[in-house]
C-alpha cells in the first residue's frame, strides 16, 4: 500500500515535512527545544508542542484513539483516493479545519529541528491550498480513476508531474 502523502497534492514544503516525519527523520539529530529541553525528540515536540489538544475536534468520531501519536493517526486517515462527488463537500469540511492546523504543527516541528534554517515564502504558507482544492468539485482535476494527477512547484519554479502510478 503506497502512503497518500506520496501523490496526495501538496506543496513540496508540506510534503518533505510530512516525508520527514514518516521516515523518523524529524527530528534528523538530537536537538535542544526552544523550551529549553536538551534534546526534542518525536514524544517530546508531541507534547511540547499540545499536539494532542491541538488535533482534537468537536466532531470527531467517539472513541477515536489518538494516542500516543495524533499527527499519525490524522495522517492514517488521509483519502488514498478523491472522494465521490456525494461526499466531497463533507471530505472538504472536515479536512479543511484540520489540514492547516496539522500543517502548522510540522513547521512548527520543523523550525524546531533546524532552529538556524530560514523559513520565508512559500515554505510559510499553512494553507494547505492544493489538497483542499482537490477536495473540491472539479473534474479537470483528477484522472479517470480519482486519483490525482499531481503537478509541483519547487522554489525555483521548475515544475515536476507525477503521472499517476496507480492501479487498482
Amino acid at each position: 500500500m503506497v502512503d497518500p502523502i506520496l501523490y496526495l497534492p501538496m506543496s513540496v514544503f508540506d510534503r518533505s515535512r510530512i516525508l520527514r516525519w514518516r521516515m523518523g527523520w524529524l527530528p534528523a539529530r538530537p536537538v535542544p527545544c526552544r523550551c529549553g529541553a536538551p534534546h526534542a525528540s518525536r514524544n517530546h515536540l508531541l507534547e511540547c508542542l499540545g499536539v494532542a489538544s491541538k488535533l482534537l475536534f468537536t466532531d470527531d468520531p467517539l472513541g477515536a484513539d489518538y494516542l500516543p501519536n495524533p499527527l499519525d493517526f490524522w495522517l492514517n486517515r488521509l483519502p488514498r483516493m478523491q472522494p465521490s462527488a456525494s461526499k466531497l463537500v463533507s471530505s472538504r469540511s472536515f479536512w479543511s479545519v484540520r489540514w492547516p492546523v496539522m500543517l502548522q504543527i510540522f513547521l512548527d516541528i520543523d523550525m524546531i529541528c533546524h532552529p538556524d534554517a530560514e523559513f520565508t515564502g512559500k515554505a510559510l504558507d499553512l494553507s494547505g491550498s492544493a489538497f483542499l482544492d482537490w477536495l473540491t468539485p472539479v473534474s479537470s482535476t483528477t484522472s479517470v480513476s480519482g486519483t490525482p494527477s499531481i503537478s509541483s512547484s519547487d522554489s525555483a519554479g521548475i515544475t515536476v508531474a507525477i503521472p499517476h502510478l496507480l492501479s487498482h
